[in-house]
């Protein structure tokens, strides 16, 4: 053997027991913990840092309006003010805006903008919170498929309150005087107000003062090319053999102004938006005269679809302690279709013969012959009393089988009563279609009619049973009976 060979020297290290395996790994994953803890901290910040839409809007005046002043957009704080400046020719001001994040849709062409200020006149108030809270931007946005848009110009005033101004129609009304009109000023049919005046001035020759009116969605088929507008402001006196006659409108009306107008029987075209009207002093006698029949419909539904107009009816018991204390009443909605028979909830229509049935102003003793049920519904030939007091029956052709849930209509025949529900707001059961628990449907909305957003068929009616409101739908065999 070599005395030289060298033979390996082990190093000897100390293991570290498992109580020190477990310290260290502990440590570590404290570390770990802390990295996240920071990554997480940092994007909350971030996130709240996160700079929103700046846009411009250019006014004529900036009306004592300062950077961090509120924008507004249904009651809610939108944006803020983050800049207010003179324009380069001194000619207006310029007013850069950062809408939040969540609100940037705001900001497309279109979209109007006003600084919101004290406006306080005879028969209107606007703006009174600023005395106290300060200016703010107010916004409405323009048609929901525009294209985005950094640069807008903002309007001279206030803007007149107005919904689903996209929806409606903006109509120019001309005249040789003013008539007292501003904006705000209302525009009525028959007494019913159906939108009001945005802005007056003069047109660009000088020649006639030009009024733009807008209608709201649910009125704008009243206006046809052939309609009447006259101003219906002011007092009128008349003296004659008959004594002395005195016409008024409101006083909000006499001090504001205010337009009416009046529709023919031979319905024109429906007008479209710019359409150019003659504003008249008074109206004609045959104005007044005129009745035609306009389908109203809702803004939720296609334009031109009617709303169904129902019955209401209370089926009480007459006989029993219920009818003592004037208990177990229940009251419905109820479709009459033309050929004279009545759709409802089979509820109304069944019953001992101790009930009675109140509804077009009589009574009817319960219950019917030849009634039709199917499932929550029922179909029966209306008594020749009630035909004779109806006076708008639903046509049969728009009523129709749905194959499953959609976006649909509820209404109980008025537009202060009419509800658009999106399909997600409705779950298939056994009964119909259920809807969510979250919707606000009570009683009062019992029996009213469910339409087809999509054509404004009849596709059903709402129940109320148990606290739960369930669409019960149109069958074949409702539809086939005679």
């Amino acid at each position: 053997m070599n005395s030289t060979e060298e033979f390996p020297v082990a190093e000897i290290r100390n293991s570290p027991a498992p109580r020190q395996w477990g310290g260290m790994i502990v440590s570590r994953l404290w570390w770990v913990t802390l990295l996240c803890l920071v990554g997480a901290v940092g994007l909350v910040i971030q996130q709240l840092r996160s700079p929103g839409l700046v846009i411009e809007v250019r006014f004529a005046a900036g009306h004592g309006l300062e950077p961090g002043d509120a924008v507004r957009y249904r009651g809610i704080d939108v944006g803020e003010v983050t800049r207010v400046e003179l324009d380069a020719e001194l000619a207006g001001v310029s007013v850069w805006i950062e809408l939040t994040p969540a609100s940037a849709a705001l900001a497309r062409e279109g979209a109007r903008f006003w600084i919101q200020r004290p406006d306080i006149r005879v028969g209107q108030i606007r703006g009174l919170e600023t005395l106290v809270g300060g200016r703010y931007v107010g916004v409405v946005p323009g048609p929901a498929d525009a294209a985005p848009s950094r640069l807008f110009y903002g309007l001279d005033v206030a803007l007149a309150p107005v919904d689903q101004i996209a929806e409606g129609l903006e109509i120019v009304l001309e005249a040789n005087e003013r008539h007292g009109l501003q904006s705000g000023s209302t525009v009525s049919y028959r007494g019913v107000v159906v939108g009001h005046i945005l802005a007056v001035g003069l047109s660009n020759d000088a020649v006639t003062v030009e009024a733009r009116a807008f209608i709201q969605p649910k009125y704008r088929q009243l206006i046809r090319e052939n309609s009447r507008f006259w101003n219906s402001s002011g007092l009128g006196l008349s003296i004659g053999l008959g004594g002395i006659e005195l016409d008024a409108e409101t006083l909000a009306t006499i001090a504001s102004g205010g337009v009416a107008f009046a529709t023919p029987g031979n319905l024109g075209r429906p007008a479209a938006t710019g359409h150019r009207f003659e504003l008249y002093d008074a109206p004609q006698g045959q104005w007044l005269a005129w009745q035609p029949r306009v389908a109203l419909g809702s803004s939720a539904l296609p334009p031109g679809v009617p709303l169904p107009s129902p019955l209401l009816g209370v089926r009480r018991p007459t006989t029993g302690a219920q009818a003592l204390f004037g208990t177990g009443s229940q009251r419905a909605w109820m479709l009459p279709l033309v050929g004279g028979q009545l759709l409802a909830p089979a509820s109304m229509l069944a019953g001992p013969e101790t009930y009675v049935l109140e509804m077009t102003g009589s009574e009817f003793d319960l219950p019917w012959e030849n009634v039709i049920t199917s499932g929550s519904l029922a179909l029966v030939v209306l008594p020749e009393v009630a035909c004779a007091a109806v006076t708008n029956y639903w046509p049969r052709e728009r009523l129709r089988v749905a194959d499953g849930p959609e976006a649909v209509v509820v209404t109980c025949g008025s537009d202060e009563r009419t509800m658009p529900l999106p399909a997600q707001r409705l779950s298939v059961v056994e009964e119909g279609w259920e809807v969510a628990a979250s919707v606000p449907v009570d009683d009062a909305w019992h029996g009213a009619c469910v339409l087809s957003a999509q054509d404004g068929a009849v596709i059903g009616v709402l129940v109320r049973s148990e606290n739960r409101a369930v669409i019960a739908l149109l069958t074949r065999e409702l539809l086939e009976s005679k």
